[in-house]
Order: structure tokens, then sequence, then C-alpha cells
């Protein structure tokens, strides 16, 4: 696959197309893993930093809400393919780029003030549920058995995992990867009338 480097391809993007409303992603490119355990700890980590940023519970996206800078269809994810990451956020916005800035600024404060606590602990213990719930998804099973094979770790594992992730570990990540120069904006408006 090659070497990804760190720095973006292109800041900013932006496109007319005919949509009712302008359409947005942002995305921050992360630092890869490495194969074995630490690769299914980064997916946990970065899972965990993304719902305590962007998770529809979090402040930040009750803020947004609330100021009408997104609406339901606002949401992001953390995304590991082989010798890339990214966490990115999108949706409908007529104002992209506040948004996209409001994302950076979100992610210093919890850098510089720390996570909550207990905001912390219902994350976390929400993404560990939903593993669990995918023990009873035969597809899920062997979705997940398959990526274990093929990047060197066992799936089964992930209660180790979750044991020893920190919340000093998801302020690293935020720390690390949400930065301005990570940072990519692409944006879809419609024709000006």
């Amino acid at each position: 696959y090659g070497d990804e480097p760190e720095t973006v391809a292109q800041a900013e993007t932006s496109r007319t197309m005919e949509v009712s409303c302008p359409q947005f992603l942002a995305g921050f490119k992360c630092r890869p893993a490495g194969e074995g355990e630490d690769y299914m700890r980064l997916a946990v980590i970065g899972d965990i930093a993304c719902d305590i940023l962007l998770g529809d519970s979090s402040p930040l996206y009750l803020r947004l809400y609330d100021q009408g800078l997104i609406n339901a269809s606002f949401g992001g994810s953390f995304e590991m393919m082989p010798g890339i990451a990214y966490l990115y956020a999108g949706g409908d916005s007529k104002d992209a780029r506040t948004v996209a800035a409001e994302i950076q600024k979100e992610a210093d404060r919890l850098v510089r003030e720390g996570i909550d606590e207990a905001f912390y602990q219902q994350v976390t213990r929400a993404a560990f549920g939903s593993n669990l719930r995918g023990l009873n998804s035969f597809e899920n099973i062997a979705v997940s058995l398959t990526e274990g094979y093929f990047h060197g770790y066992d799936p089964f594992r992930f209660p180790e995992v979750f044991d020893s992730i920190t919340k000093e570990d998801v302020t690293a990540f935020l720390r690390d990867n949400i930065r301005a120069e990570r940072m990519v904006l692409s944006e879809i408006v419609p024709p000006q009338a």
C-alpha cells in the first residue's frame, strides 16, 4: 500500500451540485496503527474518542444542534484501513467552516481541561456493550474473526483491551490527531439562485 504522508493533500475542496442544503465532511488524518493487538486497541480508542467528541450525547453535538449549525444528519466515525486511519464528521450545515472549527476547539478543550469522568465512563460502557451485543450476530462474529486474522489479533480479547484503555489514552489520541494541520474540509453546496 505504500507509506501515507502525515500531511493532507488538500485542506479544502468545494463542489456545486443540485442539493437542497449544503453538505460537508471534515476529516482528520490520524496515525495508523501497527498490527496485532495495537490495531484492535487503536480501533477502540478511536471509537471512544469519536463518541466523546462527536457523539449525539456529547456537549459539542448538543451545542451545535442548539445553535442550528447541524441537524440530525450530523455524525462521525473513526476508520482504519491498511496504512491509514482517519476520524471524520459530516452532515448538512449552512456553515461547515464554523462546525469544523468548533470540532477542533472542542478537541482542544478536552485535551486542556480533561474529559469528564462520568461521561467517559458512560461512553466506554456503551462501547463495551456494543461489542458484547455483537457476539449475538453471526455476521458480526465472522467479520470480527476475519479482520482479526488479517491484522494479527484475537477479537475475543476485547474485554482485556477495554480494560487496558485509560482516559489519558483517549486524550492523547485527541491531542495527537485532531489538529488543524491534519484536517480537511469538503463541501457540496447548492447552485446560487
